[in-house]
């Protein structure tokens, strides 16, 4: 029996552990197959591949694109190429925006006579920094006590250290995906700020744009998965899940595995999702 965890990060992106030491985790929690979804970056995917190949693990290769701004609706896209040279220079052009948006926050947070150490913010980053960077050098710095403390008083949007995000639509990115062989999937719907009304035509749209599937089992829908399993099914779509796991303590995010507990058929949906990924990988 398959138990799924399709989106997880490393230090890559935002995530603690790296992926020889996230798929160890990923085998404590009895995981079989996992997919790494680090933020507009692909750079975790091979060392990622070997650790799960070293442990008999089923792997898919993923990734998670930030589009509309400070909207922050993100779109996971799997079966997609380390190797593909588009992907990485939209990747490279997403770093190159996500660093000067660090800096600039940073700047914000040194005229608040909180200064931080940018060489260390951006060596914990790798390849894709973000504020949980930025937070977390604020907490080693005992500016804050706690990481969520540091988006709620400095970071979190409309706060003094904030700036928006520069970030392609959700469409664009669908088509990016879609073009390049991979399988997109919309991403933790219930973390997305808009009323319904205004989803359910946005959702139609993405998928003329060529969507595939929707996160379900994530743990910010917990409240309404029969809601978003029956939706997915019924427009065709691909259900899919994960924890979302960084580091364990986040409050919208969850532990290694812990979604596969609610997901009824997490074992059928994730063969679905890596056929699917496989048949339109391209060559």
């Amino acid at each position: 029996m398959t138990r799924p965890d399709l989106h997880l990060h490393t230090t890559a992106s935002d995530g603690i552990y790296n992926a020889e030491q996230l798929a160890r985790l990923v085998q404590r929690a009895s995981v079989t197959m996992f997919s790494v979804t680090d933020h507009d970056t692909m750079a975790a995917l091979p060392e990622a591949a070997d650790a799960a190949y070293d442990r008999g693990l089923a792997f898919l290769p993923g990734v998670e694109i930030s589009t509309e701004g400070d909207e922050e609706v993100h779109i996971l896209g799997y079966g997609v190429r380390y190797d593909d040279e588009v992907l990485q220079a939209c990747f490279r052009q997403a770093a190159e925006d996500r660093k000067n948006r660090i800096l600039g926050m940073a700047e914000k947070l040194k005229n608040l006579r909180l200064p931080l150490s940018m060489e260390d913010v951006l060596a914990r980053a790798g390849s894709s920094v973000g504020r949980p960077h930025l937070a977390r050098a604020m907490y080693d710095r005992g500016y804050v006590n706690s990481v969520q403390q540091a988006f709620e008083l400095y970071l979190g949007k409309g706060r003094c250290a904030y700036l928006p995000r520069v970030t392609m639509t959700a469409a664009q990115a669908i088509s990016l995906l879609r073009d390049r062989g991979a399988v997109p999937v919309l991403a933790h719907p219930g973390q997305i700020r808009w009323p319904i009304e205004k989803l359910l035509p946005k959702l139609k749209i993405w998928q003329e744009a060529g969507l595939r599937g929707i996160e379900v089992y994530h743990p910010a829908n917990q409240l309404n998965y029969p809601y978003w399993d029956r939706l997915a099914r019924e427009r065709g779509l691909l259900v899919t899940g994960g924890s979302d796991f960084h580091d364990g303590r986040g409050r919208s995010h969850g532990q290694i595995g812990e979604t596969a507990e609610f997901w009824p058929n997490a074992c059928d949906d994730a063969w679905a999702l890596y056929r699917a990924a496989n048949k339109n990988q391209k060559p």
